[in-house]
C-alpha cells in the first residue's frame, strides 16, 4: 500500500519552479481583487494557449513541462495547483462522441472529465451558513458531448492507471498492465471500469475462463457497467454461445449508466443479434438521455424497418437527417430515406 500511495503523490507532484510560477501568478497583487477559483480557472485557460492534445496520460510535473497531455492529464494539473493554495474541487465525467477501438473484438469509447472548483472558504460568511460559488472547469468547451455522474477522487485517481493500463495493453506487455489495473483495484477496489479493464487483459493474454469470472462478478456484485456487459457479450459470441449473448443483452435493466453512447453501442449489438425489439429499446435510451444524437434515431430507423414498422422508420430516418453532424453523415441518412419512402 505504501508503494501505491507514494506513487499517488507522484501522480500530483509538481517540480519547485512550476508551483513558483502558479504561485507567483496566483498571489500578484494586480489578481487579488479576482477570487480563488477564478484565478487558477484563468491561469489553467492561459496555460491551455498552444497545448497540444496528445493522447499520453502524464502526471502533473510532465503535463507543465510538456505542455501536452489528454483531458486527464489537464484535470490532474489542475489538482495539483489547486492543492498548493487549499482549493477544494471535485469532479465530473463527460460523455463525448465515441472513439471506437474493435481490436480482438473489444470496445473502448472515450470520455472526459470536467473539474469543478469551489471558491475560497469565506471568513467573512456565519458559521453553519452554506457558501457555493465555484466554476467549471471544462478542457473540451466545444466537443459534443453530454454531463455525466460525479467522480470521486479513489476513482480520478484509478482512471489514470486505467489509461496507462490500456496503452500497456495495447503493446501486449501484459504484466505491465496488470500491475497498473492492480495498483488501481488497491485504491478503489470495485471500480467497474477497472474490473472490466482487467477482464480484458485475461481475455487477450487466453484466459477467457478467467475473464468471464470478473464479467459476471461486475454484473452480479456491483451497479454494473454497460462496457463490461458489452464485452462480456461479445466474448459470448465469439465462442459461439449466441443464447447465452442474447441472455445477458437482457441485462441492460440491471445497470444504470449515464453515458448515452454506451447504450448506442448496446444497441447496436442487440441488432446484430436479430434482437429487433430489444435493440429498439435501447436505441430510445440513447436518444431520450441525449436527444441530439442521430446516431440513435438511424438505429431507431432500422430497428422500425426489421420489425415492419415502415411509417416509424421513416420518421426516425427524417430525426437522424435533421441531427446528422457531417454533411456524409446527411448524405448517408438522405439516401436511406429515400429508399425507406419506395418501400410503401
Amino acid at each position: 500500500m505504501v508503494e501505491v500511495l507514494s506513487s499517488i503523490d507522484n501522480i500530483f507532484n509538481l517540480s519547485e519552479d512550476k508551483k513558483q510560477q502558479f504561485l507567483t501568478y496566483y498571489y500578484a497583487p494586480e489578481n487579488q481583487n479576482v477570487e480563488g477559483h477564478i484565478r487558477l480557472s484563468n491561469f489553467i485557460k492561459a496555460f491551455l494557449s498552444g497545448f497540444s492534445y496528445k493522447g499520453d496520460t502524464y502526471n502533473a510535473d510532465l503535463a507543465s513541462t510538456k505542455h501536452a497531455g489528454n483531458c486527464l492529464s489537464l484535470a490532474i494539473l489542475t489538482k495539483a495547483y489547486a492543492s498548493l493554495v487549499d482549493l477544494k474541487i471535485e469532479y465530473r465525467r463527460v460523455n463525448s462522441a465515441p472513439i471506437y477501438a474493435r481490436e480482438g473484438g473489444l470496445i473502448t469509447i472515450s470520455s472526459h472529465v470536467q473539474t469543478h472548483v469551489h471558491a475560497p472558504r469565506n471568513n467573512d460568511v456565519k458559521k453553519g451558513s452554506f457558501y457555493f460559488a465555484k466554476t467549471i472547469i471544462d478542457y473540451f468547451p466545444n466537443a459534443r458531448g453530454m454531463v455525466g455522474d460525479a467522480v470521486n477522487f479513489a476513482d480520478f485517481v484509478s482512471m489514470y492507471y486505467q489509461n496507462l493500463a490500456a496503452i500497456e495493453l495495447a503493446n501486449k506487455d501484459y504484466n505491465k498492465a496488470y500491475s497498473l489495473l492492480s495498483a488501481a483495484l488497491e485504491i478503489s477496489p470495485n471500480n467497474v471500469e477497472t474490473l472490466n479493464t482487467l477482464a480484458v487483459l485475461y481475455k487477450q493474454s487466453g484466459n477467457a475462463t478467467k475473464a468471464e469470472s470478473i464479467y459476471q462478478y461486475v454484473l452480479n456484485h456491483t451497479q454494473g457497467s454497460v462496457s463490461a456487459l458489452s464485452n462480456y457479450v461479445i466474448l459470448l459470441k465469439q465462442y459461439e454461445r449466441n443464447d447465452d449473448a442474447v441472455l445477458y443483452t437482457s441485462r441492460y435493466r440491471d445497470i444504470e449508466d449515464d453515458n448515452p453512447y454506451r447504450w448506442y453501442d448496446l444497441a447496436n449489438q442487440a441488432y446484430g443479434l436479430k434482437n429487433y425489439q430489444g435493440a429498439l429499446e435501447l436505441y430510445k435510451k440513447s436518444s431520450k438521455m441525449a436527444p441530439y444524437l442521430h446516431e440513435s434515431f438511424y438505429g431507431q430507423a432500422k430497428a422500425y424497418f426489421q420489425l415492419g414498422n415502415t411509417p416509424k422508420a421513416k420518421l426516425a430516418m427524417k430525426k437522424a437527417v435533421q441531427l446528422a453532424y457531417t454533411p456524409k453523415e446527411e448524405k448517408l441518412y438522405s439516401a436511406k430515406l429515400q429508399v425507406l419512402g419506395a418501400a410503401n
